[in-house]
């Protein structure tokens, strides 16, 4: 990154301007280091960010895998898993800012769930665990499926809520399409999900469908 003005340069503009100042491609940068083959880690960085396979941004990378970023030209087995550790440092981080959230009804979880649907073109899933007060206790994505289907089981969902030691959950996926309406597949999802929470004494508190703009909560529609 010798080439760019001293005062652009991610390391240096760090040091005189803070870390807020930075953009995501120019921080992403200072992970990556080093360029490849006449880019520099700008370039790296930049490409990474803009890969629509994986899904754009930051949001998008955090999702990915690390041979997914290896398929980059410049991006190593050591920089991808910098890279992963990073962006995981970054989650567990929001995990604990969140834990102060106390959230009791739909509106409230799909005001914090939508803007991560923003450009998304995979249907991601996640899971809110929570303890007995409804304060949020984690985050995390239990699955990334393909344009128009998500592939969930079951056991994933209850092993994080297990793993959380959480008193119930809510489980949220988009729509890339934008249509919230539930598939046959996230009805019979609810169902086992409902089913299962009560042998096990982990309440299912909701199911929401999202997308940038709208929500369904199966809660709210009295489906659960």
């Amino acid at each position: 990154m010798k080439d760019l003005p001293y005062d652009e340069r991610p390391y240096e503009k760090l040091m005189t301007k803070g870390a807020e100042a930075l953009s995501d491609t120019e921080l992403l940068a200072i992970i990556i280091k080093t360029g490849f083959n006449g880019r520099n880690a700008m370039d790296l960085a930049r490409n990474l960010l803009n890969d629509k396979d994986m899904g754009l941004g930051i949001k998008g990378l955090s999702s990915a895998g690390i041979q997914q970023m290896m398929k980059h030209k410049g991006i190593g087995k050591v920089k991808a898993i910098q890279i992963k550790a990073s962006l995981e440092l970054a989650n567990r981080l929001n995990s604990i800012k969140k834990c102060r959230l106390k959230l009791t009804n739909p509106e409230q979880i799909a005001k914090l769930m939508m803007p991560k649907s923003k450009g998304l073109n995979k249907e991601i899933c996640w899971i809110l665990c929570f303890d007995v007060r409804m304060n949020l206790i984690s985050e995390s994505v239990i699955s990334v499926g393909t344009l128009d289907s998500s592939i969930v089981h079951p056991r994933d969902i209850f092993t994080e809520v297990i793993k959380s030691c959480a008193h119930s959950f809510i489980v949220v996926h988009n729509h890339p399409s934008g249509d919230v309406s539930p598939s046959e597949n996230d009805i019979l999802l609810t169902k086992r999900l409902k089913k299962a929470g009560v042998l096990l004494g982990m309440e299912l508190r909701d199911h929401l469908i999202i997308s940038e703009l709208n929500y369904f909560s199966f809660l709210a529609k009295s489906m659960l």
